[in-house]
């Protein structure tokens, strides 16, 4: 391997940092066992009973997804938190009758006074007045819902409700917008003395960017703190975690964590704090321990224009890619709000489903890195990826080891750069929105006096099905594979591209992208 360029320097760090990470994942529960075709569960909820039996609700329905049309929630029970669950009859079937119930979205469940509360989103034909609903159970097996109707109502698509105590109060969690009709999505709550009548709703997180969501509140005190887990963030499959010492103001600066979660219950069992997973295309709940306080490795890299962060545990990504300004400063061009910089998958729907989780081995050698059998989710599929650093620009590679088909149909296999430059476009069109077929010599992002470009080698991927260009997360993905409804690939070894990758302290440098794209297609690798 070629030796490290002048004014380049590679540095391996192991931080233990004061974030909220999940550990291994394990299966807990299939919704499609008894059943012809695959089922997925949803947002649920875990409670015990007085015998110490667990009990799991949660919204279900047969793949493909089709949040309209889930009418039903799904029950399981089990000995312990860990299993076997064993499927019961559903628990709760949507009745349209009580007052225009549209569905059955997002079952949260409390036990107060030897009566058990469902509280539920059951939706309306009028979106910007969801109706929260109740039902109470002796016993949770018999649902009877609340004779009044909705508890409250509100918009847009209010729903995800979860209920705790807070100062002797009960407090109702949910996700709506700032207006009834639209508008960016908060974490609002009401009070309560009775589980029957609430409060008008306070704000307790309100998310400053439009088309971020706020789906599944959930609270957990620790000490002093109070944690709030929300999501789907930075992807499909992830949560977002904030920490306040007040549970009813939190703010983007007191992130602490990310989570590869959708729909993330917390339960404290065992002595311990364990998180969960599920949602479309994942094929049932998952198990994880969570941890308050992480273990982060990567690489650091400073070369004499950029600077890069190359994580690699609990995820594997690129964390930051900054350009040295004119006046030394550095600027950080990725934001990974979304869908991260990296590689992901696809799995049952579009978007980043599954992302790449730790690195099992981790190669520097002068001035390459090397990150080998990369897990993408929970699928039976790896990434290699290598990194080969130069004095301007590096060069990103790489190789998809599929050990078996994807649980569900394949939309995407991609490669993504995750910024927060809001003016995107390539050789062909500049600027450009949306999907555009096949790839192109080169990518640019480009902000205030900045640009992020890539310039693709031909050829270097088995295929080059679309590239997508996201003005709104400002996210440049390429996808050799783009199958909306999904498809699948045969078990094998499929390399998945190379990019030359470089940025400037100039705003729509196209000059950068033409130079990177010449250098990679030139010479005995081109």
């Amino acid at each position: 391997m070629p030796a490290l360029p002048d004014g380049v320097s590679c540095q391996s760090y192991t931080e233990v940092r004061d974030e909220v990470s999940a550990g291994d994942w394990r299966h807990l529960y299939d919704p499609s066992v008894g059943e012809d075709r695959n089922w997925y569960l949803n947002d649920h909820t875990f409670v015990r009973d007085p015998q110490n039996t667990w009990h799991m609700f949660g919204i279900t329905h047969a793949e493909p997804l089709n949040p309209l049309d889930e009418k039903h929630f799904a029950h399981a029970t089990a000995p312990s938190l860990h299993g076997p669950w064993a499927k019961q009859p559903f628990a709760l079937d949507n009745d349209p009758g009580y007052h225009g119930e549209a569905h059955l979205w997002a079952p949260h469940v409390v036990r107060h006074d030897g009566l058990y509360y469902m509280f539920y989103c059951g939706g309306d034909a009028d979106h910007s007045s969801y109706a929260i609903n109740l039902a109470t159970s002796p016993d949770l097996r018999t649902w009877t819902r609340h004779p009044g109707g909705p508890l409250f109502r509100d918009g847009f698509d209010a729903r995800d409700p979860f209920v705790t105590r807070v100062d002797g109060r009960w407090v109702l969690y949910y996700t709506a917008t700032v207006h009834p009709d639209g508008g960016n999505f908060v974490v609002a709550y009401r009070t309560s003395d009775d589980l029957v009548r609430w409060s008008e709703r306070g704000l307790a997180y309100t998310e400053p960017l439009g088309g971020v969501m706020t789906e599944s509140p959930f609270l957990v005190r620790k000490g002093t703190d109070w944690y709030l887990f929300i999501g789907p963030r930075r992807g499909y499959v992830g949560t977002d975690v904030f920490r306040s010492k007040d549970p009813f103001h939190f703010g983007v600066d007191s992130w602490v964590g990310n989570i590869p979660s959708h729909a993330a219950e917390v339960i404290f069992a065992e002595g311990r704090y364990w998180v969960t997973h599920a949602g479309w295309g994942q094929r049932g709940v998952y198990l994880a321990p969570l941890e308050w306080r992480t273990t982060c490795r990567g690489v650091r890299v400073t070369a004499p224009d950029y600077r890069l962060d190359v994580r690699t545990s609990p995820t594997t990504e690129l964390k930051e890619l900054s350009v040295r300004m004119r006046d030394g400063s550095w600027r950080n061009l990725l934001d990974n709000n979304h869908r991260g910089s990296g590689p992901y998958l696809g799995v049952g729907m579009f978007g980043a489903t599954e992302k790449a989780r730790a690195t099992p081995k981790v190669v520097l050698r002068d001035a390459s890195l090397l990150l080998e059998g990369i897990p993408i989710g929970l699928e039976q599929t790896t990434v290699d990826w290598r990194l080969d650093f130069h004095q301007d620009c590096f060069d990103s590679s790489l190789t998809w080891n599929v050990r078996a088909p994807m649980r569900n149909p394949l939309w995407e296999l991609a490669f993504s750069l995750d910024t927060w430059l809001g003016t995107l476009g390539d050789d062909q069109q500049y600027p450009r929105r949306g999907d555009a077929p096949g790839f192109s010599r080169w990518s640019l992002a480009s902000g205030l006096s900045v640009s992020l470009a890539a310039a693709y080698r031909r050829g270097s991927a088995w295929a080059e099905a679309n590239r997508w260009y996201s003005d709104g997360e400002a996210a440049i993905c390429w996808q050799p594979v783009w199958r909306p409804g999904g498809g699948s690939l045969s078990p094998g070894r499929y390399p998945g591209g190379t990019w030359r990758i470089g940025v400037s302290p100039r705003a729509q440098d196209r000059e950068l992208a033409e130079r990177l794209a010449a250098g990679i297609n030139s010479g005995p690798q081109a």
